[in-house]
């Protein structure tokens, strides 16, 4: 059974959000768990939304898009329940976010360590739960992370006033783009149409 003692739920509701996970914990990959963080990131502020990106998408784009009131806020990459975060942030993956414009405002989780970064630096991390052998145990983190979250949501975009921030802008958006195009080419030569017709012939 899941202790929850620990967690001291401010305006996030941690409790439920834990179990949620241990409730699901055995049922499948990290995408199992994307309800339950998408709506625990929605309840952080009013006007927050949190899209589910499509599994496989081509754009080069985390696992979750952030608006509020319509405006883009940041973006959410979730891994399996008890991933080696460090290790993550080494990944191409990674660090092709981080030196795009997805990395103005990201936050990386297994669900139960949380890591905040702006323009592709670690500003916070916490530890909400630890997991061993299917148990998830809380640790008295909850006010921290509720903290990470927030910081995440508030997050308003860099005024550009000089060529030097708008070149760095457009250097890290090109980057996103190309690398979505360059990744939808793979898909299309992979999964397309042209391999459609190499399979009839």
């Amino acid at each position: 059974m899941l202790q929850l003692s620990l967690i001291i739920d401010g305006c996030m509701n941690f409790t439920h959000y834990l179990q949620e996970l241990q409730n699901n914990l055995t049922r499948g990959s990290e995408r199992t768990h994307y309800p339950a963080l998408k709506n625990l990131v929605d309840s952080g502020m009013l006007g927050i939304i949190t899209t589910i990106e499509e599994k496989g998408n081509q754009a080069g784009i985390p696992d979750f898009t952030v608006r509020k009131n319509d405006n883009l806020v940041g973006y959410v990459e979730a891994k399996k329940i008890g991933e080696n975060l460090d290790k993550i942030e080494e990944t191409e993956q990674l660090q092709r976010y981080f030196e795009s414009s997805i990395g103005e405002n990201l936050i990386l989780t297994n669900y139960l360590e949380f890591r905040w970064y702006l323009d592709g630096k670690l500003q916070l991390k916490t530890t909400l739960a630890t997991v061993k052998k299917g148990q998830i145990t809380p640790v008295d983190d909850a006010a921290k992370t509720e903290e990470l979250i927030l910081s995440f949501l508030n997050f308003k975009e860099k005024v550009i006033n000089n060529y030097y921030d708008l070149a760095s802008q457009m250097a890290a958006s090109t980057k996103a783009i190309r690398y979505g195009i360059t990744e939808a080419l793979k898909f299309e030569d992979e999964q397309g149409e042209l391999t459609k017709l190499k399979l009839l012939f």
